[in-house]
């Protein structure tokens, strides 16, 4: 309780002196959290969205040459198809430029066996285990 206590003094006393560090720390706290919650490792959680979008929620990927437009989102980087097809199955309502939701969902399909989504930073997280790709992930 104590270590949660001075974490969050830190977090306020941050958030007064520079709200852009303030956000960042916010997701990581709230990623961190819902990692935990849904028993996935938080660290090797953080390592996938950082490999993803290196915390800019604003990270585009995946660019189409035939569309000419970015396919992936967010911290996650979320495709629109998957997003919506996930949000539903798991009734989570949010936006899929939202931080917090792209976490929310997340966290829900890899506990639930679907780290195949972010297969190549689901590998160099070591989220993706060796026995899983000889499986065909």
């Amino acid at each position: 309780m104590l270590v949660e206590h001075i974490m969050f003094e830190f977090l306020m006393a941050l958030c007064l002196f520079n709200e852009v560090a303030c956000r960042q720390q916010t997701i990581i706290n709230y990623a961190v959290r819902s990692a935990e919650i849904h028993n996935i490792d938080s660290n090797k959680f953080l390592e996938l969205i950082s490999c993803e979008s290196r915390f800019d929620e604003q990270a585009l990927g995946d660019y189409s040459t035939t569309t000419k437009k970015h396919r992936a989102l967010g911290l996650l980087q979320w495709h629109e198809g998957s997003f919506n097809s996930y949000s539903k199955n798991y009734n989570i309502k949010g936006a899929r430029g939202d931080s917090f939701t792209q976490i929310d969902l997340a966290v829900l399909v890899i506990r639930d066996g679907g780290i195949g989504n972010w297969y190549t930073c689901g590998k160099r997280t070591g989220l993706i285990k060796v026995r899983e790709l000889a499986l065909g992930w």
